[in-house]
């Protein structure tokens, strides 16, 4: 709306004697009938004959330019057809023969019972068993691989270095145990080296038929490894705070040569060192678990 529309407006609200009529009227004031005179009207001067019919158009009509420029809606998109059901997903095959799955699974289940059942009051005796035992399948599959390199396989350098650092942390495991007295009695001793040698052609002929199968056996050691000493932290952890660090746990953990952890820990009681052995089974379990993975 320009400015001169406005002050028309203005003026014809406050004027009331000026109106728009019909040129039609006889009665209208001749000055306003006359257009040339229309021109210069004085718009103070009276009409002579007042309005018969009120103004009854509007005289603006406000257009709201949204309607004009505004773009129109967007046209809705068509429904979609649902989609096709997936096929479903096949179950992933075991990577290991289940009778033979049940077989590793009964074995290292019955050994263990019996050793914590046999060991209940003892628990540095039972670890120096379990450590003895446990660091027999490395010597196993190092035999295997060395064997087959000698007749002309290749490509297992990685795999043995990562064996004979796990053998090499177990043997530490089993050095702190006998440090604490876990050899003391010749029974155990005995019973432990005994078990390591049935244990180790045991492994040696699993591992020469299926490589998975014979790792397998280490996971579950490992795993009731793990399991023994997360739960004897829980049980003896206060008196083990107040306990002594051996020297030969100090010198693998903290020394910077060790092949499996570097001198990564800082040792203050037993309980570190037992907490310590019990990350460095956890982290066996988890080797083997990809190795039975495939």
């Amino acid at each position: 709306m320009t400015s001169r529309a406005v002050i028309l407006l203005l003026l014809l609200q406050v004027v009331p004697n000026v109106a728009f009529i019909r040129p039609s009227n006889s009665n209208m004031n001749p000055l306003i009938r006359d257009p040339r005179a229309r021109l210069h009207c004085n718009l103070r001067t009276p009409l002579r004959t007042p309005l018969r019919t009120p103004l009854r158009t509007p005289l603006l009509t406000v257009v709201s330019t949204t309607s004009l420029f505004s773009a129109p809606p967007a046209p809705s998109s068509p429904p979609q057809p649902p989609p096709p059901p997936s096929a479903p997903t096949p179950p992933e095959e075991p990577p290991i023969n289940p009778l033979i799955f049940l077989i590793n699974k009964t074995l290292i289940d019955t050994v263990y019972v019996l050793i914590s059942t046999l060991y209940r009051t003892r628990p540095y005796a039972r670890f120096y068993v379990l450590e003895t035992v446990a660091r027999v399948p490395y010597f196993a599959y190092l035999s295997l691989l060395h064997l087959r390199e000698t007749f002309g396989e290749r490509g297992g350098g990685e795999i043995m270095r990562e064996h004979y650092a796990e053998a090499d942390n177990e043997l530490h495991h089993l050095l702190i145990m006998e440090s604490l007295g876990g050899d003391s009695e010749v029974f155990d001793r005995y019973l432990a080296r005994a078990m390591a040698f049935v244990y180790y052609w045991y492994v040696v002929v699993v591992y020469s038929a299926s490589r998975p199968a014979a790792y397998h056996l280490s996971e579950l050691i490992e795993d009731h490894a793990r399991t023994t000493y997360t739960r004897f932290l829980e049980e003896e952890g206060e008196a083990l705070k107040g306990l002594p660090v051996p020297d030969v746990a100090r010198e693998y953990y903290e020394g910077e040569d060790s092949m499996f952890r570097g001198g990564d820990v800082k040792l203050d009681s037993l309980y570190d060192v037992f907490e310590a052995v019990r990350d460095d089974e956890a982290q066996h379990w988890e080797t083997l678990t990809g190795l039975v993975q495939g």
